[in-house]
């Protein structure tokens, strides 16, 4: 047990001097590398040898002995590292406590200079981290609202009026950033999305985004894998595009999906075999992809993917092998509808129950066509491009309730209009780009559905009511 008036251990010394420079008891254990229970035992140890109740008590007394190092306000030495001085043949160090100048804290002209602590280091290590946090986080958030904007690195459009084409409901808007012909067209709020495809530099990776409120395009991130002869669609608010034809014009099991809210691509688990020309349908919270090609010819095939469980399973195939056909999904049933089945355009009309996994036909379409887009609106089938020839320039519109087809009237000169990519914002349908005759087109070309259209009754078919 410590005693009063026993002399300080080196320890002790070592704990009162850290105590001198204001540290805490934390920062004296982490200094001395020992635990906060010992340097509370050396502080009894100090106060009992001292006669002292408090840590301001013990300063008191240490400074009045000269047993802390501590500085001067000037930077002399304390009173215990001072050379010994003479006094009438008496060094100081024969002088008794008695004779040495009795000083409080406050009187004395010494002056202990603070150290940082652990804990002062600490905060302003926080405190720099959180600004550095926050500036990162200002310069996101400016870098998406220009990206947004589409001014980043690049001047503001002017602004682009559209215009009526003929005597038609068609509209001509800004066009495209570069001619393109795909079908892997989508809708997410007022954007349109224009997804690969093929353009004059051969087939593209290119993501082109039509603002229809603006009128202007702007550029996203490249999809990963660049393809062609591939169609897309919405899904819980991401945009899949299934297979493709890649450069060599090989198809593909690639699978990725375009999140507008990142800008930004991921991969999903691929097709269950490559697939180019196939058809991405959405319906129930699954994407099917109907019919296709593969390095034999046209496939009959269909897959459901899970979006929950990513994976693929196969659904019952077409009537007929189908690929580069049109389609969408309508008052709880998908149809498929014209394309190729090796030979040349077709004008086939087939209906999957997905409750029943089984398909029916429907009726026929006016005209043979493949590689057409299409859109579902106002729960009606809108069917554009895709025939052959100058003189099939109409596209065509399905109504499930009657089960017949009518004439949609064509924008002028659009006669051999192929792969355009389609898609509808609100009540108009946007219809992009394309091959027209064996030129591709950077045209932009709005419809109005609600428009006059001439009625055709489909012609008799053989299927049963």
């Amino acid at each position: 047990m410590a005693e009063r008036g026993e002399p300080l251990s080196d320890r002790e010394l070592e704990v009162l001097n850290r105590l001198a420079v204001g540290e805490s008891n934390k920062a004296i254990a982490d200094g001395l590398s020992i635990s906060p229970l010992t340097v509370k035992t050396h502080l009894r140890n100090i106060y009992t040898k001292l006669g002292v109740s408090t840590r301001t008590e013990a300063m008191t007394v240490a400074l009045q002995q000269g047993v802390v190092a501590v500085q001067t306000a000037d930077g002399q030495a304390t009173a215990d590292e001072r050379p010994p001085t003479t006094d009438g043949g008496v060094t100081s160090e024969e002088k008794t406590a008695d004779d040495r100048p009795q000083t409080t804290v406050e009187e004395s002209p010494s002056s202990v200079v603070r150290r940082p602590s652990s804990f002062d280091a600490h905060r302003w290590r926080n405190l720099s981290l959180a600004l550095l946090g926050l500036l990162a986080l200002l310069v996101s958030i400016f870098s998406f609202v220009q990206w947004r904007e589409g001014a980043l690195l690049a001047p503001t459009p002017e602004p682009f009026a559209e215009q009526t084409l003929g005597d038609t409901r068609w509209l001509s808007s800004r066009p495209l950033p570069e001619a393109r012909a795909g079908r892997a067209a989508a809708a997410i709020g007022l954007d349109v999305y224009l997804i690969g495809g093929e353009s004059a530099a051969g087939v593209s990776d290119a993501v082109a985004i039509l603002d229809t409120q603006t009128r202007q395009w702007r550029q996203a991130t490249a999809k990963p894998t660049a393809v062609s002869a591939a169609t897309a669609a919405e899904l819980f608010g991401e945009i899949y595009v299934p297979g493709g034809a890649t450069a060599g014009g090989a198809p593909t099991t690639v699978v990725e999906a375009y999140s507008p809210a990142q800008n930004a691509w991921r991969r999903v688990a691929p097709l269950p075999q490559p697939v180019a020309g196939g058809l991405a349908v959405v319906d129930g919270g699954f994407l099917f992809v109907l019919g296709g090609r593969d390095e034999a010819g046209a496939l009959d095939t269909a897959f459901i993917y899970d979006p929950a469980a990513d994976n693929w399973r196969p659904i019952a195939p077409l009537p007929a092998p189908r690929a580069d056909a049109a389609g969408g999904a309508l008052l709880g049933m998908i149809y498929v509808v014209g394309g190729r089945d090796g030979e040349g355009p077709q004008d086939s009309c087939f209906v999957y129950d997905p409750a029943a996994d089984g398909w029916d036909e429907c009726p026929a379409m006016l005209l043979p066509r493949a590689g057409a887009g299409a859109t579902v609106l106002l729960n009606k089938l809108y069917v554009v491009g895709g025939a052959a020839g100058p003189e099939a320039a109409h596209g065509e519109v399905y109504e499930p309730n009657s089960r017949t087809w009518t004439v949609l009237d064509a924008p002028p000169g659009s006669g051999g209009w192929t792969e355009p990519g389609v898609a509808h914002v609100e009540a108009r349908i946007y219809a992009l780009g394309g091959h027209v005759g064996e030129s591709l087109s950077d045209a932009t070309l709005i419809y109005a559905p609600l428009a006059y259209q001439t009625f055709i009754p489909a012609a008799p078919s053989d299927v049963e009511e």
